[in-house]
């Protein structure tokens, strides 16, 4: 069945540039590759290691611009800002990005909830430009990645569609893996762990065999514990990274990864018990079942590709990607309660994903007049089959003053068999101009999709099959000026489909998102550094909203809603050792239309702000660097109905480490320094504590 399914969507989504070439490599950045190190305006490549905090671009333009004079708000933490951070997640990686809201579900180890200027990223999550999904359907949160695995995350904010096709109107999260270097042979071995009881064993290797062929292995062993010691993730990963040069004007890459782990869902817990029972028995007690609770997830992805250079400044490059994840959970989740008791169900659920991956990408220059012409034109498919078998039961309340464990479950209440396959197909083109010191962009994108397939439950069926196109595109123009000092106007849309019929039957038409983003980003000469400033008006048309006309109920694509925002960001790399990252969010979301007219969005912070300063010290402590970080987030609503409010919260994180001069170095991290208590998101039935005071180390050594 495997076989024939990946030969399937091996021919939906074959395309020409197999036959010609297809690349991992970004665009024309200079990383150091086989086929020599390329220069890129502004900076490093972007799939590059960055020995510091500041990046000059970004792989998420899939263009090689330089951020200064991208005519969108980026947000880069390379790897050493995730280092000084103590991160271990994609969500503590982006904790202090300017628009992005985290924690969701408090810990969880199952997945990464980010929320972006006011909508949830669940599908929005790309692994090296090409989207990392687990459904099409509700929910559709992907596995998280393992960080260490990550050279690098991108933020891309505003509408996507003409790059990414289908997707939310706010932007994506890019994730950028680590991949072989021509550049020499690096290995690091380490280990740490935590206050929580954590641990991890880690590797990396990079080795260069000759001069046309090198690789990279990168490996992690760990367990991640949370406050709830039942709520944990066992997980082994191993990645695999190649580059081969075929001849001196083509390389060939391979990218491999494996995940195997087991992560517990977090139960949440009851509102009913908030401020009435003591936090530290709420955040630590186990509302679940480990009689009940199992997981066992595995996810693979392969990656091929090949760069050929035509030279006269012309290339042709494409990502080709396989990723297949299976995951079977039975899991205990709060569905309500008293002051002292909690209703509970069991979800069980079974579930395969697979899809095939693949965006081809033609870019050059040329000149018309006094116009310089940098083009990209881009075709890009995906094909995706998921099987989920689902079903909910109810389970016997918990009782926080006499717990008892070791229950049961009977058969489920509501069961569901969802089937379904998908395939989508877009043509894009963007011409970035230059004359003078003004830029300018033009871009365009029409996307096909066609869905196939059926949710079957014990109360009856739906039919997901439909038929979907679209046409985005994006505008905007821009000023360089030659003290480092860009400004640029930006209008740009997206579009996202939607599963399901309206009240009369007939299939839903997608939403569609649109944006006018005015932004100043200056790149000083004296110092490493980029600051950025962006107000944005994002709006939401034909959300979906339900209504009720006489004897029927259902929905109509009546909503609108709307986000208007400012966002302050800037990282610098200041005289004497001191490295600066600061950020501030200032969001107002409405409700424009439909039955929740009036509201405010939940998940929206009306002001966010967080700063990072950190040290690195010379003399007699050289080597030693001391950091500490500011996050506040904003009071915000629960619920898009405005029946809840979660309070804002100040956090404050610590970090130290000493690198000796034999390569070894250690590092110490406390997250949440003052065990703050709050509530970081609230769920259908339950509230999810912020995480606790984490205090984590780790020693290791590279050579």
């Amino acid at each position: 069945m495997r076989k024939t399914l990946s030969s399937r969507l091996l021919l939906g989504a074959s395309l020409a540039a197999l036959a010609a070439g297809a690349a991992l490599a970004e665009e024309d950045d200079s990383r150091e590759t086989f086929l020599g190190t390329i220069s890129v305006q502004g900076g490093a490549n972007p799939t590059a290691p960055l020995a510091g905090s500041v990046a000059k671009t970004s792989a998420s333009t899939k263009t090689g611009t330089p951020i200064l004079e991208t005519p969108a708000a980026v947000s880069v933490i390379p790897r050493a800002q995730i280092a000084a951070q103590g991160a271990t997640s994609l969500a503590e990686a982006v904790g202090y990005t300017a628009g992005v809201v985290t924690e969701n579900f408090g810990a969880d180890p199952r997945f990464d909830s980010l929320y972006l200027r006011g909508f949830n990223l669940e599908n929005d999550k790309l692994l090296d430009g090409l989207r990392l999904m687990r459904s099409t359907q509700y929910p559709t949160s992907a596995p998280s990645f393992e960080l260490y695995g990550l050279e690098r995350v991108e933020v891309l904010k505003g509408p996507a569609s003409v790059l990414y096709g289908a997707g939310t109107p706010a932007g994506v999260i890019n994730m950028i893996q680590k991949r072989a270097q021509a550049s020499g042979d690096i290995t690091e071995l380490g280990f740490g762990f935590d206050s929580q009881g954590s641990w991890q064993v880690f590797g990396d290797a990079n080795r260069v065999v000759n001069d046309r062929f090198a690789y990279r292995l990168t490996a992690k062993s760990s367990d991640t514990n949370t406050a709830v010691k039942q709520i944990d993730n066992r997980r082994d990963y191993l990645a695999l990274s190649a580059s081969y040069l075929l001849t001196d004007t083509t390389e060939l890459e391979i990218m491999a990864s494996m995940h195997d782990d087991a992560p517990q869902s977090p139960t949440g817990v009851p509102a009913a018990m908030l401020g009435v029972v003591d936090w530290d028995r709420l955040r630590s007690f186990d509302f679940g079942d480990p009689a009940i609770n199992q997981s066992d997830r595995q996810m693979r992805t392969l990656s091929f590709g090949l760069t050929h250079d035509f030279g006269n400044g012309w290339k042709l490059n494409n990502t080709l990607r396989y990723t297949r994840h299976d995951w079977d959970y039975d899991s205990v989740y709060v569905s309500g309660g008293t002051a002292t008791t909690a209703t509970r169900g069991v979800i069980a659920q079974r579930e395969s994903f697979e899809s095939l991956g693949s965006d081809l990408r033609l870019s050059g220059e040329t000149a018309t007049g006094g116009v310089s012409h940098k083009l990209t034109f881009g075709l890009d498919a995906m094909r995706l089959r998921e099987s989920a078998a689902t079903g909910f039961s109810s389970l016997a309340a918990i009782d926080i003053t006499a717990p008892a464990y070791g229950g049961s479950f009977g058969a489920p209440w509501y069961s569901a068999q969802k089937d379904i396959e998908v395939t989508q197909l877009g043509l894009y083109g963007v011409d970035e101009m230059s004359f003078g010191k003004f830029r300018a962009t033009l871009g365009l994108r029409r996307e096909w999709s066609d869905q196939d397939g059926q949710n079957v439950t014990n109360y009856g069926s739906t039919d997901l099959t439909r038929k979907d196109a679209a046409t985005t595109g994006q505008v905007s123009l821009g000023y360089v000026a030659d003290n480092g000092l860009a400004s640029y106007l930006s209008h740009a849309t997206s579009y996202l489909p939607q599963p399901g019929a309206d009240i009369d039957g007939r299939a839903l038409d997608p939403t569609r998102g649109k944006q006018w983003e005015l932004g100043v980003k200056y790149e000083p000469a004296a110092f490493e550094g980029l600051f950025s400033a962006a107000l944005f008006d994002l709006r939401e048309t034909d959300r979906n909203t339900t209504v009720t006309e006489g004897a029927r109920t259902g929905l109509r694509q009546i909503g609108e809603a709307r986000i208007r925002g400012l966002e302050l960001e800037g990282v610098a790399e200041l005289a004497q050792g001191w490295t600066l990252k600061a950020a501030y969010t200032r969001t107002d979301s409405k409700v424009l239309a439909g039955e929740q007219a009036g509201t405010a969005l939940k998940n929206v912070p009306e002001h966010a702000a967080s700063l990072w300063l950190s040290h690195d010290f010379a003399g007699k402590m050289q080597g030693l660097t001391l950091g500490g970080g500011v996050r506040y987030i904003g009071g915000r609503y629960a619920d898009d109905a405005n029946t809840a409010r979660l309070d804002g919260v100040t956090l404050v994180d610590l970090g130290a480490s000493y690198a000796w001069q034999n390569g070894v170095t250690g590092r110490i991290n406390v997250s949440n320094l003052s065990d703050k208590a709050y509530v970081a998101g609230v769920g259908s039935f339950a509230s999810y504590p912020g995480d606790e005071r984490t205090v984590s180390a780790s020693l290791g050594v590279t050579w």
